[in-house]
């Protein structure tokens, strides 16, 4: 019985990870598992605020790390503490090279994911349907733990166009340990967004 109970559980294991498999959230997690950007191949684009691609890089190993600086506070008795916050300067190691960065856009795309050609938004969209506003947000949350089909925009600083990417499988998240920064996973494809104006959209509502 034990033995048999053991290979129900060894069973129940298997499915659970063949459906996570296809799951954004759990795409996205293996990536931070193989160390966030390292050995996926990036193209590393860097624009300014007016949206001018001013330098490419591309790399076999690409990490982020976030900078830290170290602030001192003084309470009202006298005592002295340090404290330490995220700096907006970001560190990239690219193939053993550093680059420090701060105040451009970069998007750093993995390989094998495509820009959007020829899309046209309109500049008015017309919706309907869904329920009530607290369920509909859990609904989506749930929705984008799995992965759902979606069109993100990207835009300068300055709100200039730069590039539109899309998927059937789209998860996002904002990381905790990096400035400005918005991570998606674009059907099993990592994008890392840094300082960038953005629209994210579900595909249904563009019909």
């Amino acid at each position: 019985m034990k033995r048999f109970f053991r290979y129900v559980s060894i069973i129940c294991v298997a499915i659970l990870l063949i459906s996570l498999s296809s799951c954004g959230w759990f795409n996205n997690k293996m990536k931070n598992i193989k160390g966030q950007l390292i050995g996926n191949d990036f193209t590393i684009d860097f624009y300014n605020n007016i949206g001018n691609n001013i330098l490419t890089i591309y790399g076999d190993k690409v990490g982020i790390e976030a900078n830290y600086v170290s602030t001192t506070s003084i309470d009202s008795e006298g005592s002295k503490s340090t404290n330490y916050e995220l700096s907006s300067v970001v560190t990239l190691t690219v193939d053993g090279n550093q680059v420090a960065q701060t105040g451009n856009t970069v998007i750093f795309a993995e390989k094998g994911l495509k820009k959007l050609e020829d899309f046209e938004l309109s500049d008015e969209i017309t919706t309907n349907g869904g329920t009530i506003n607290i369920l509909d947000r859990n609904i989506n949350k749930i929705k984008n733990m799995i992965g759902t089909p979606k069109v993100v925009i990207i835009c300068s600083q300055l709100g200039v166009p730069i590039a539109v990417y899309g998927g059937d499988s789209v998860y996002w998240e904002i990381p905790d340990d990096l400035p400005k920064t918005t991570k998606l996973n674009i059907d099993g494809k990592a994008l890392y967004i840094h300082r960038a104006n953005y629209i994210l959209l579900d595909t249904d509502m563009i019909g």
